[in-house]
């Protein structure tokens, strides 16, 4: 895996959201998720991540997956529940890692163009391009959009295409290693995001 350096800055910095740009999700509302969903915190969240991919590529419409959800822990919400369901799992993806803002802010500063790839569903994507704290961004771009969710080569090409960029153009950011290694084979230069101290080192030296 490469990463980027302080002598070679990069046309594209292309920025995981969840986990890099945005927190992960509050115990304190996932806690709520499973309490508003009638079921065991566990089970729950195993139902919810077990159809994610195909929820995040654009495969399942949001009833369908809440559906998919509610048959592996033998639950059938109605249409009400499922529609707040969906607006608590968007309410919990929607805080910002400041201190990682503040690196991205100085990438922009030095010339750097910023985007966003995110494994998004629908409802979630239309949320990200109306928060204030993304708008640096000229970019993003969610996987329910473009039909293919990380790790697929296609997430990864078709951002590339949107943004009119070559592969040596592009710094990529992921909190997740299969992400990061399914850009890197494509040439794409590739951060594993830990903390904003370690991105701060790999970005600006």
């Amino acid at each position: 895996m490469a990463d980027a350096s302080a002598s070679h800055r990069p046309g594209w910095l292309l920025c995981d959201f969840a986990g890099v740009l945005g927190l992960h999700q509050p115990e304190e509302l996932r806690q709520r998720m499973a309490a508003v969903a009638h079921a065991e915190f566990g089970p729950f969240w195993e139902a919810y991540w077990a159809e994610r991919q195909a929820y995040d590529a654009g495969d399942l419409s949001r009833g369908d997956y809440w559906k998919r959800v509610g048959a592996r822990i033998d639950a059938d919400w109605p249409e009400a529940l499922i529609v707040t369901l969906d607006e608590l799992d968007v309410e919990s993806w929607l805080f910002p890692n400041q201190e990682t803002l503040r690196v991205v802010a100085e990438m922009r500063a030095a010339g750097t163009r910023l985007a966003v790839l995110s494994n998004a569903p629908l409802s979630l994507g239309a949320a990200l391009r109306a928060l204030a704290w993304l708008e640096p961004f000229d970019q993003v771009i969610c996987s329910s959009e473009i039909r293919a969710a990380k790790p697929d080569p296609a997430a990864y090409l078709t951002a590339l295409e949107i943004l009119g960029a070559t592969a040596d153009e592009v710094v990529f950011v992921d909190d997740r290693q299969v992400n990061v290694e399914g850009a890197a084979v494509l040439g794409i230069r590739s951060v594993l995001f830990s903390d904003a101290a370690r991105l701060r080192r790999d970005l600006l030296g």
